[in-house]
């Protein structure tokens, strides 16, 4: 009779699954068996999810938004199970997601909305709701009040990358939104890192650091995330230092082997800083002897140096100098044939004794 009867909640199930070092050790919800032989459906809701947190539209024009406009009302005012249990149901169904903004957008310009009654339901919805569209609505409710009272309870959803997107909403509205937004990326390295990080407003030392050493790394594709954390991070000022921490090293060379390697964001032709930080960057190779895996990025910037000259006359133009790039080019060669040098002297070692 009550879909939510008799299983236990997506909170309860994330919660139980979180390991000793705060991130989720499994993906699995309650409602995955709706979607066992309908993958591409999963799919579909989590893309609706993502269209619908942030479109607009009017509510006049949305059947759907109105009619749970109209549910969510009366919920408000009469907290009954049978009126939960009929704004639960209309939650449920696929296409909620794409109503979420219109719904949201009039729910309090109408009459009779009790908005702390709704508050009490949003967080029940949160807390334990079985189906992920509900939950789902649950925390876009939430993220309407600025309260610190669910702030647990949307972090710990938020490290399902199915929910992240709608935690980071709500936790934008809490105190020291920056912080916990850095804390839950550090959870998460799928589509949910992402969204965190392009959220991410940089305003503390530490997230900087983060962003430089951690923030870029993903399960999907680094090239998302390196431009924004090289900018974020503000890469060249870190590398101008005289000294720089081996872990600053290595998400450097991360960063710009991403940046070389291209993908579907911003790529090193889109970072004007590429010639001081790659310049930076060598130095700093230099000094640290690099060698073994940690002479990867320096591969990528001589593979990078030694393109085609037409691809380099139009860096030229985009403020590249001729003269850098000749002595980069020698630097990355002195680099790479050195550190494979000391690489065969050590092997020759170990074979010896």
């Amino acid at each position: 009779m009550y879909p939510w009867a008799g299983r236990p909640s997506a909170y309860d199930m994330i919660a139980l699954r979180i390991g000793k070092d705060g991130k989720l050790m499994s993906q699995a919800l309650p409602d995955d068996d709706e979607y066992a032989d309908k993958p591409e459906r999963r799919e579909t809701l989590r893309q609706q999810g993502l269209a619908g947190s942030g479109q607009t539209g009017a509510i006049e024009d949305d059947g759907i938004a109105r009619e749970l406009t109209r549910l969510l009302v009366r919920l408000s005012r009469d907290r009954s199970v049978r009126s939960r249990r009929a704004a639960y149901l209309a939650l449920m169904r696929d296409e909620s997601l794409d109503a979420i903004s219109p719904a949201l957008q009039a729910l309090h310009k109408l009459p009779g909305l009790n908005a702390g009654q709704l508050y009490e339901e949003a967080l029940w919805m949160a807390r334990h709701g079985v189906h992920r569209n509900v939950v789902k609505f649950g925390i876009a409710l939430l993220s309407q009040y600025g309260s610190e009272r669910h702030r647990e309870l949307t972090f710990t959803l938020g490290k399902h990358e199915e929910f992240t997107l709608y935690a980071a909403s709500a936790l934008m509205g809490m105190e020291q939104p920056s912080k916990a937004l850095c804390e839950l990326a550090r959870c998460v390295d799928g589509w949910g890192r992402v969204y965190l990080v392009e959220r991410l407003d940089p305003d503390t030392q530490e997230i900087r650091d983060w962003l430089l050493r951690e923030g870029y790394r993903n399960r999907i594709c680094d090239g998302l995330l390196a431009y924004t954390c090289a900018l974020k991070g503000d890469l060249e000022e870190a590398l101008q230092a005289d000294t720089i921490d081996p872990a600053l090293f290595e998400g450097a060379g991360g960063i710009l082997a991403a940046l070389i390697a291209g993908g579907p964001a911003e790529d090193i032709d889109d970072y004007e800083q590429a010639m001081p930080v790659i310049g930076d960057y060598l130095r700093h190779a230099v000094r640290m002897r690099a060698d073994g895996e940690r002479l990867a990025p320096v591969h990528a910037i001589l593979r990078f140096l030694e393109q085609d000259e037409r691809v380099w006359e139009k860096r030229y133009r985009g403020g590249w100098t001729s003269e850098a790039r000749r002595s980069y080019l020698a630097q990355c060669r002195s680099i790479a044939g050195t550190g494979s040098s000391r690489e065969r002297a050590a092997d020759g070692r170990t074979m010896r004794t």
